[in-house]
């Protein structure tokens, strides 16, 4: 039996530490899988070792795999197997494809902390250099939205809005939910925080309420009032989505088929019926080029279509900022000035109409004019 030592530091995977006279007394290396036993509970984790951190006969233990063992305070600990999802990375890396339960089985792990930082990151290195097909693209989308939580709604049509971002200033999810929610459609929003700009939608809603929610605090929320506007990472939808994302991040890389699995995985997992894209092109922009957003387009209806969801594209102009203000409390003073009939920026109000146009007609709420 070993003490528990516990760390109060959060790590987004299951870690314990052992001095290296313990590891070398049980034949462990640092990287090694180990089952780690309490009474009553059990789980596996990353080993790492130390000289001074933890003294021996003690085991350090992280924040994630202490809760996993109910904070025993007295563990035993034996080697364990490596993950099979490391063979099939290791398929990509040798551009061989993968079957739909292999791909299951990497998200699986992924989802549940069982691949080290230095094994996720090959995953998206191998993602990167050797792309999915469309039919791997569906599975892997399929297996995010499997390994969550998802939203059923009662009531039809669910539509929803994504951007693929790169604009500064880009505030007119924070118009066009309202404008939508208010012509009686269902449209739980789930945002990111800041990526690339001064502040995510999520940051900029966080100005005015909160936006942590439940699955469940969604659904309720939405069926209550219409809409909601909520960040993502706070909920358990699609949580293979967040992980992948900070290893992306990490790695300044951007896998074009994760890519397409994480839009559509966390529109499939609130359960919506039909979504626009806003897709900003231009110098400077995530799509340069009018090829490059009509290519995209074109995967991205595609694999809607695979997951019984009706998705338009809208290219937008991307070559300057949207509206004028830049950060989350100017720009949401501009959007709600806006949205009470003050005025504001031409570039904000029609990039904002247009796009809830497209949603309201594709959710039957009206029909499109043409003078």
């Amino acid at each position: 039996m070993l003490e528990v030592y516990p760390f109060d530091i959060e790590i987004g995977q299951y870690k314990v530490m052992l001095n290296v006279v313990d590891a070398r007394g049980l034949g462990l290396n640092a990287g090694d899988r180990v089952r780690v036993k309490a009474k009553g509970a059990a789980v596996t984790a990353i080993l790492d070792t130390t000289t001074q951190m933890v003294k021996p006969g003690q085991i350090g233990i992280f924040t994630e795999a202490h809760k996993e063992l109910k904070d025993a305070k007295n563990v035993d600990i034996l080697p364990a197997p490596r993950p099979a999802s490391l063979c099939y990375i290791k398929m990509m890396m040798d551009k061989q494809k993968l079957n739909e339960d292999q791909i299951k089985s990497i998200v699986r792990d992924i989802v549940d902390n069982h691949l080290s930082d230095i094994e996720l990151s090959a995953y998206i290195t191998a993602s990167y250099i050797h792309n999915m097909d469309s039919q791997e693209t569906e599975w892997l989308t399929r297996a995010m939205i499997e390994t969550g939580d998802k939203i059923h709604f009662d009531a039809h049509p669910v539509v929803d809005k994504h951007s693929i971002g790169g604009v500064p200033g880009n505030k007119v999810s924070l118009l066009i939910v309202p404008i939508v929610a208010a012509a009686g459609l269902l449209i739980p929003k789930t945002s990111s925080r800041a990526i690339t700009g001064a502040g995510g939608t999520a940051d900029l809603m966080e100005i005015l309420a909160p936006v942590e929610f439940s699955a469940q605090e969604i659904k309720e929320i939405t069926e209550n009032v219409g809409g909601v506007i909520a960040w993502g990472g706070a909920t358990n939808i699609a949580p293979a989505d967040d992980k992948l994302i900070k290893a992306e991040y990490a790695l300044s890389i951007d896998p074009y088929s994760q890519m397409l699995a994480s839009i559509m995985a966390k529109k499939g997992a609130v359960g919506a019926d039909v979504v626009v894209v806003d897709m900003p092109v231009g110098p400077g922009t995530k799509l340069a080029t009018p090829q490059a957003g009509r290519s995209l387009a074109k995967d991205l209806i595609d694999l809607g279509e695979r997951l019984g969801i009706r998705l338009e594209c809208a290219m937008t102009f991307g070559g300057s900022p949207v509206g004028r203000t830049i950060g989350p409390a100017l720009e949401v003073k501009e959007a709600l000035t806006l949205l009470e009939g003050k005025g504001g920026p031409n570039s904000l109000k029609e990039k904002s109409l247009s796009l809830a146009g497209i949603l309201l007609e594709m959710g039957g709420s009206c029909q499109r004019r043409w003078l």
